[in-house]
């Protein structure tokens, strides 16, 4: 049984920033004090693990995790941003260290092979979620609301947040319920993609080729060309039973296609239980589209039928959460058993991710 994390983040808990995939890029330079300062004056300890000189060497890099894990002052492990020097560090890690002080850790876009290959080998629960550099209030690409409130309501098991948000993003944001009951609905904004106020955010909508056919399973997600990547590095994740939710960036259904089939190769997609295309986005500050084809409903199920065929019709497909690249981003816990409502695309968590 995978290993839940003790409790939920607090203020005055110990949060680790690392880089286990490499520095922050150049345009991203400064962002490492900035989010430095916004934790602290969140009210939460920083403990510095970043190592800005001689970042080149993967063991040191993958020794810094490990003594962010074992640091008694812990509780929550960030890292600042990903790369593909994460591949690097993968094999280095000792995670039997990692299974005996099991923390929160969250990335997503590349350094979600990080957080899916610890719950993997760890057997632990992991986050899926943005990194701190676009959450704090200096972020040169700041994330929406929705998105900051709904990070760190995951992380705090909380429910504040509702102030700034519209009706409609209020309403769908992740927050706990007040009173402690099972399973916790997470809606999705994007099954009436109309209602969003800002144009620019309807980069995404629900669609799914049975809505009568809900599913469970285990929760894995990460982004699928990293995903293919870590199959090809020879460390496929086990998919059989799991939901698997996958999402792009700035690429075309073909080409989405074509990754998936490598990735089918791998893993033999057909034995998950659903496979979710959480996200199929390009970025939204773009004065024109470059993939219109995304936002099309037709287009997005002839890709779904051909996937479908891929896979000898089964599992379940669906198309459209908020995870991963697109404008509103929630925060999932990795590992835990969760459910898909079809007909209204609307998750539900069956457990809590801590003790």
């Amino acid at each position: 049984m995978i290993t839940k994390i003790l409790r939920p983040l607090q203020l005055g808990d110990g949060i680790a920033l690392v880089n286990p995939a490499g520095v922050l890029p150049e345009r991203f330079k400064n962002q490492h004090r900035y989010v430095k300062a916004h934790l602290k004056e969140l009210g939460f300890l920083v403990k510095d693990f970043v190592i800005e000189s001689g970042w080149e060497d993967a063991q040191r890099r993958s020794e810094m995790l490990m003594a962010a894990f074992t640091d008694p002052q812990v509780r929550a492990i960030l890292p600042l941003c990903g790369g593909a020097k994460i591949y690097d560090v993968l094999p280095l890690i000792n995670y039997d260290v990692l299974a005996n002080h099991p923390k929160i850790i969250c990335g997503s876009s590349e350094l979600s092979i990080l957080v899916m290959t610890i719950a993997e080998k760890a057997d632990m629960i992991t986050f899926f979620g943005p990194h701190l550099n676009f959450l704090n209030p200096k972020a040169s690409k700041l994330e929406n609301r929705f998105t900051v409130r709904s990070f760190w309501n995951m992380l705090q098991w909380d429910w504040h947040g509702r102030n700034g948000l519209s009706r409609n993003e209020a309403y769908h944001f992740f927050a706990v319920p007040r009173e402690q009951i099972s399973p916790v609905t997470i809606r999705n904004i994007y099954r009436d993609p109309t209602r969003i106020v800002n144009v620019r955010y309807r980069d995404n909508f629900y669609y799914t080729t049975n809505p009568e056919q809900s599913v469970i399973g285990k929760l894995l997600i990460g982004s699928l060309e990293a995903l293919v990547r870590l199959c090809e590095e020879g460390l496929a994740p086990d998919i059989t039973g799991k939901i698997v939710m996958l999402d792009s960036l700035d690429m075309s259904l073909a080409t989405v296609a074509k990754l998936f089939q490598r990735f089918n190769v791998h893993c033999n997609l057909s034995r998950a239980e659903a496979i979710v295309f959480s996200s199929l986005t390009e970025r939204t500050d773009r004065d024109s589209l470059l993939y219109p084809e995304l936002r099309d409903q037709g287009q997005v199920k002839n890709f779904l039928r051909e996937i479908s065929e891929l896979l000898g019709g089964k599992p379940p497909l669906f198309h459209g959460f908020p995870v991963g690249h697109c404008a509103y981003k929630l925060t999932l816990p990795i590992g835990i058993t969760a459910s898909i409502i079809a007909e209204t695309g609307d998750l539900l968590l069956m457990e809590s991710p801590y003790q």
